[in-house]
């Protein structure tokens, strides 16, 4: 995949088949980085990241940020060939990250309600590399059919109804993630975990502050996103 710049404007070139798919302007027989020209403008082209993934991705609904997402892989201790359990795809964005950092040797195994949802995610998700994601139509807190995962990660409104199925599902210190918006969701599926003997827990907020470099003086930007979700996480033991 390429990611093509115009100023700080960027788009993604992602491929199909034997053509690149550029946002939704343009498709090209090839790609590479440097200097493109696109009718009367000019593009700088370079490899995608995991940042210019989840930046230009489509959304149906809120996704889970880069910022939340990074720490919630690291916490999970997800990496290549780890097998993750996802409950709620949204518009993909968390999956995508899941599946960057579990190539090519991991699983990701994403359970989905609303079929309007999983059609949406999947043409989002579909932009990267992948040939290990299974998407299901089915319940997270019921339906579950893997057992002994590396990392059971839920974003969906009543996480703590997922607790239980997450025991059965995890390994031994395998890591439950969940993500909400509001503090009574967090307290109540802390509780529900901590009910059902997990350990290592945690309950944060990753707060992220980007700042505007100026001739005469650097200072915080003057629009910044204060909250965006909270992170819960605790180990099977």
């Amino acid at each position: 995949m390429f990611t093509l710049f115009d100023g700080k404007k960027r788009y993604l070139a992602w491929k199909k088949g034997e053509k690149y798919i550029v946002d939704d302007f343009a498709v090209l027989s090839e790609m590479k980085e440097g200097r493109v020209k696109l009718g009367l403008r000019e593009y700088v082209s370079v490899k995608s990241n995991l940042y210019d993934y989840l930046s230009t991705i489509r959304r149906n609904a809120q996704i889970i940020d880069i910022k939340d997402s990074s720490y919630l892989i690291a916490r999970c201790g997800i990496r290549a060939g780890s097998v993750v359990v996802e409950g709620g795809v949204g518009s993909g964005a968390l999956t995508t990250a899941l599946l960057y950092f579990t190539y090519p040797s991991g699983r990701v195994y994403t359970y989905e309600k609303r079929r309007d949802f999983a059609e949406f995610a999947k043409k989002n998700v579909e932009r990267i590399e992948h040939s290990h994601w299974t998407l299901k139509m089915g319940d997270i807190t019921t339906d579950v059919e893997e057992r002994d995962v590396d990392a059971f990660v839920v974003d969906i409104p009543e996480p703590w109804e997922a607790v239980e199925m997450a025991k059965k599902a995890l390994r031994n210190g395998g890591c439950f993630s969940s993500y909400v918006p509001t503090y009574n969701q967090m307290e109540k599926v802390y509780k529900k975990m901590q009910e059902n003997g997990f350990g290592d827990m945690e309950a944060c907020e990753i707060i992220k502050r980007n700042m505007h470099i100026g001739e005469l003086g650097t200072r915080p930007e003057n629009i910044e996103v204060a909250h965006t979700g909270f992170l819960i996480f605790g180990r099977k033991m």
